[in-house]
């Protein structure tokens, strides 16, 4: 089976494939955020973190998905600002996201997992891609034996479609 996963549902398709590799044989990583390879985002992570809990103190849940969504956390939400427009903004969205967000700097990058990854790996950039989500794939990218970078000329679900080809 082929798993494809945006933002953090890349690193969940990157854990699927190191959990079960007779289930996942091809895995592409679309800006994965693993901040936790890169030290300069450990400063910007607590500041995010910050940032979410004084507008949850503030404006309850929604007003910390709703600050996800600006844009306006530059690590944690780095990119989000693309997809506002369109998120789901139902009942759970922001709860969810609350849920997920302490997910993406907790990731470990276990390097002896990693090697023995089996399945062919694709990590993945868009043309909208934030600077700091392109050097949190080079870092997956760098550590996955095998793996292949592809820098997407198209955004969006176009990206997705062409590499799925």
């Amino acid at each position: 089976m082929t798993a494809v996963g945006i933002g953090l549902g890349a690193v969940v398709a990157l854990e699927m494939a190191l959990a079960d590799p007779d289930l996942i044989d091809r895995a592409f990583l679309i800006e994965p955020p693993v901040f936790a390879a890169l030290k300069e985002a450990t400063e910007g992570m607590s500041a995010d973190v910050e940032a979410i809990r004084s507008a949850a103190a503030e404006g309850g849940e929604g007003a910390a998905y709703e600050l996800f969504l600006s844009g306006a956390l530059h690590t944690l939400g780095a990119g989000a600002e693309r997809f506002g427009d369109v998120a789901d903004r139902g009942p759970a969205a922001a709860r969810s996201f609350l849920i997920e967000v302490p997910a993406v700097p907790a990731w470990p990058l276990d390097p002896l997992r990693l090697a023995s990854l089996e399945a062919d790996v694709t990590v993945v950039t868009l043309p909208s891609t934030p600077a700091l989500l392109k050097r949190a794939a080079e870092a997956i990218f760098e550590r996955v034996p095998g793996a292949e970078s592809v820098h997407s000329n198209r955004d969006g679900a176009g990206a997705v479609t062409t590499l799925l080809g």
